[in-house]
């Protein structure tokens, strides 16, 4: 048995039933399948976050890749965890892959473009998500690299391609690639990851037209892929399994805490904006954030600071480290990368990381977002699974990204013990 796992980037479970979302190859993969347009994503419900959970079948508690964007204490610098420009992925991910998994079994793996890739050993053919050409050209092995530039794909150009705007002419690659890794290498399992209706979204906003118009293209190119699929696989010898990793909110209004926290004279900032020094600190994770502090009596500095800045306007909720179990985070005393309060924004408001001025909101940079915690409605994501084994025709309730791994796991016959997610029993014929 093989299987392909296809990861669509903030495709939120609400465009199942819209009309406007032209999705006619998942559609009919799902008229043979099973589909659930209620899966339930990790907190902080960002790409890095959830898309290890989706591979590991546990929470950022234990998986410890807890944001996109957090603060490395030892330098005082926010670092973005996207497009893995620092760390390779055993540096961030605590626990095995339903990759590492396979691999240990005796399966060959593959990845392209998944997150929190980079440099992994189990996968025997990996492009990870880089979006920075030095990255790509440094980082990318170099059997890779010479497979990119014989099936001509312009390597040259790969950082221009992974720019928020131009993300589609990277996801048509991503399609002929991962054909092409399907056919000459064979992996017996293959991650693939889209991005431009996440990238469309944040830009233009859930269910605009550029919206629509990237989930038409992103099912065109998973058709293409699929067509390059023996006639029979999916009912011989080949598992697809279609998931996202969270929804989508629309964003109109940026809360500036760290405006809030100048003004307390709890952080200085220089010319241009650069903060120099924070007793506290707001590193935004777009609908989430994380308050990092410094300094003696922590646990004092943050339920003052985390009753206070639950009242500006557009906070939804503020939890210290006693609240982490029950999100699913990991405390700063395990996991350094980890503030000492977590911040939500109410639905309509995003976090921004700017430290001048005097407003504490603004015009959003983007006006689509996603962060807060994954119960709310427009916030689910899409899982939809096909193949040998798998029920037809049948849509399930709600279900959490969790229980991917141990699921896909269990059809291919490869132990995957110790997590938190289940099998799904009631998909199987």
């Amino acid at each position: 048995m093989r299987a392909l796992v296809i990861s669509i980037d903030g495709l939120a479970g609400f465009y199942w039933t819209d009309p406007l979302a032209r999705m006619p190859n998942l559609r009919r993969l799902a008229e043979r399948g099973v589909v659930s347009p209620a899966m339930q994503a990790v907190f902080p419900t960002t790409t890095w976050p959830t898309h290890v959970s989706l591979a590991t079948g546990v929470s950022p508690v234990r998986h410890g890749v807890a944001a996109n964007h957090v603060l490395n204490r030892a330098t005082g610098e926010a670092e973005d965890f996207t497009g893995d420009p620092v760390y390779d992925a055993a540096d961030l991910v605590r626990v095995p892959t339903i990759y590492d998994r396979a691999h240990a079994a005796g399966r060959r793996c593959a990845a392209i473009d998944w997150p929190a890739t980079r440099n992994a050993p189990s996968l025997a053919f990996n492009l990870p998500f880089f979006k920075n050409q030095r990255v790509f050209e440094t980082q990318t092995s170099p059997a890779v690299w010479r497979e990119l530039g014989d099936l001509g794909f312009p390597v040259d150009r790969q950082g221009e391609w992974a720019e928020l705007p131009k993300r589609f002419l990277k996801d048509g690659m991503v399609a002929e690639l991962a054909a092409s890794v399907w056919h000459r290498h064979r992996p017996d399992l293959m991650l693939v990851h889209y991005l431009c209706a996440d990238s469309h979204q944040h830009l233009y906003g859930p269910k605009s037209p550029e919206a629509y118009w990237a989930i038409a293209y992103i099912d065109e190119r998973i058709g293409r892929l699929l067509d390059a699929l023996p006639e029979s696989a999916l009912d011989t010898d080949t598992l697809v399994f279609v998931v996202s990793d969270h929804g989508f909110l629309p964003s109109t209004r940026e809360i500036r805490v760290n405006v809030w926290l100048r003004q307390q004279g709890l952080l200085d900032v220089a010319a241009g904006g650069r903060i120099t020094r924070g007793a506290a600190r707001l590193v935004m994770n777009h609908g989430a954030g994380y308050v990092y502090l410094d300094g003696a009596d922590r646990d004092r500095l943050a339920r003052d600071l985390a009753s206070a800045v639950s009242k500006i306007e557009g906070v939804a909720g503020a939890w210290t480290e006693t609240d982490y179990a029950a999100l699913g985070i990991p405390t700063a005393a395990v996991n350094p990368f980890v503030g000492e309060i977590a911040l939500e924004a109410a639905p309509g408001y995003c976090f921004g990381d700017a430290a001048t001025g005097g407003d504490l909101h603004g015009a959003p940079k983007y006006r689509g977002t996603h962060g807060q915690r994954p119960e709310h409605a427009d916030n689910l994501a899409f899982f939809l699974a096909r193949g040998p084994g798998i029920r037809r025709g049948a849509t399930l309730p709600r279900l959490t990204s969790r229980d991917v791994a141990p699921t896909l796991a269990r059809l291919l016959g490869i132990p995957m013990p110790d997590v938190e997610g289940r099998t799904l029993v009631e998909i199987f014929a």
